[in-house]
């Protein structure tokens, strides 16, 4: 079951640095990612948004390259490397072209076969001084 649970893990991010055309098979309608915006709708809908609107507005060249991940119970802890390319505005950052490269740790928990809730652990203060082409 925890080797099924990492694996749902990996298809999410295959997913959504994808086109999501199956997402629905992987997170529940209710399903709630509490680091994306607060106004975005719950479920495939709302991860939609997020990666072929808000993300996909800011970064291309989007990919996530995963270290590890660690199950137990219900959650999957995944630690991955965001890359991305810098190429729209955002918190007032104009795009400069830059590349990102993002440590994040995600987890998951996962109910009834589907994901049911995310949450991300990343410095912010790192992605914008990487936008802004600091060190």
């Amino acid at each position: 079951m925890l080797d099924e649970n990492k694996a749902m893990v990996r298809r999410y991010y295959d997913q959504v640095m994808g086109d999501l055309a199956e997402i629905e098979s992987l997170v529940a309608n209710d399903f709630v990612d509490y680091h994306f915006p607060p106004d975005t709708p719950p479920g495939p809908a709302g991860v939609r948004q997020f990666f072929q609107g808000f993300a996909a507005t800011v970064f291309s060249d989007m990919r996530v390259e995963i270290d590890f991940l660690l199950a137990e119970g219900d959650r999957v802890d995944c630690h991955f490397v965001f890359h991305a390319r810098h190429t729209g505005e955002m918190a007032g950052i104009a795009p400069r072209g830059n590349a990102i490269r993002l440590p994040a740790i995600s987890t998951f928990r996962i109910a009834d076969g589907k994901l049911a809730e995310a949450w991300e652990i990343f410095d912010s203060g790192t992605l914008l001084g990487q936008m802004r082409g600091e060190s």
